[in-house]
């Protein structure tokens, strides 16, 4: 079934690099496994320049990768389904700290989350959300804990005196919020910056949270050196001068960098944050 899964996702795709597989049946694809952040269709349309790019400069298939949800994907990433791992940094933090994965880059762009609210809305001020519904990505999802620490300087304890209602995608969060659903939304800004200005100019960015690392990309443990290698020395020169324009162009990223060790540092409270609210390992 998986593999099913995992077929039917290139076929949808369309993708190109069937005819080097077909060139060298010994040539595995490279499995790069997509952060389920976004809705599939705008995931992997999103990061079709970079399997493109992948291919040619690694001269092997790629094909791309994701989950229904977080927990799910995340499980996938233990288990050494993705031979590079796209997560949030304290995703991608645990990972090193428990599966082994190796640090290969992230974006530039500090990671940061909005509260929201609708303009014509009641809501004019932190506090008043008290009582009230609150529209979130999944609990696991960096931007969620972020927010939720947010509430909590504010004197709002998330479950109880604000109820978070998660939802898959920060677009959906968003539109929660615009649909009357909800009364704020939690939403990564960098989503929130390039959302259709007539769902945008309708809303006011109430409060901002702290910012942390972006995105990153890390390897399997799996992989060879020589693998480990190549792979990271693509991804570094995927750049927004460079190979990467179109994509950086599109995508609010900023560039390509390496990851540092204050970086992984920075995460250890969300590791902790993520460790309880995974479940139990049987």
């Amino acid at each position: 079934m998986k593999l099913i899964k995992i077929w039917l996702i290139c076929i949808f795709l369309g993708i190109t690099a069937t005819a080097l597989a077909e060139a060298d049946k010994d040539l595995k694809p490279l499995r790069v496994g997509m952060l389920p952040s976004l809705s599939l269709q705008k995931l992997f349309e999103r990061f079709k320049p970079l399997q493109a790019y992948l291919t040619q400069a690694l001269q092997r298939p790629v094909i791309l990768l994701t989950a229904t949800n977080y927990e799910t994907y995340m499980k996938r990433a233990s288990e050494y389904e993705y031979d590079l791992y796209f997560a949030a940094p304290h995703m991608a933090a645990l990972a090193e700290a428990d599966s082994g994965y190796r640090r290969i880059s992230m974006f530039t762009r500090d990671l940061s989350g909005y509260l929201i609210v609708r303009t014509a809305g009641p809501i004019k001020k932190v506090s008043d959300l008290k009582g009230r519904t609150v529209s979130a990505p999944e609990s696991l999802a960096i931007i969620t804990m972020m927010g939720e620490h947010l509430l909590a300087e504010n004197n709002l304890l998330p479950g109880k005196d604000v109820k978070i209602d998660f939802t898959s995608t920060h677009n959906n969060a968003i539109l929660a919020l615009s649909s009357g659903k909800a009364d704020a939304a939690i939403v990564s800004s960098a989503i929130f910056d390039i959302a259709k200005p007539e769902i945008r100019n309708k809303l006011t960015i109430l409060s901002t949270t702290k910012n942390v690392s972006h995105l990153m990309f890390m390897a399997s443990p799996k992989l060879s050196d020589k693998e480990y290698v190549q792979l990271r020395e693509a991804m570094l020169h995927f750049k927004a001068d460079g190979m990467g324009r179109e994509f950086f162009k599109r995508a609010p990223y900023g560039d390509m960098t390496e990851i540092r060790d204050k970086d992984m540092r920075n995460m250890q409270p969300y590791i902790k944050m993520l460790r309880r609210r995974l479940p139990e390992k049987n």
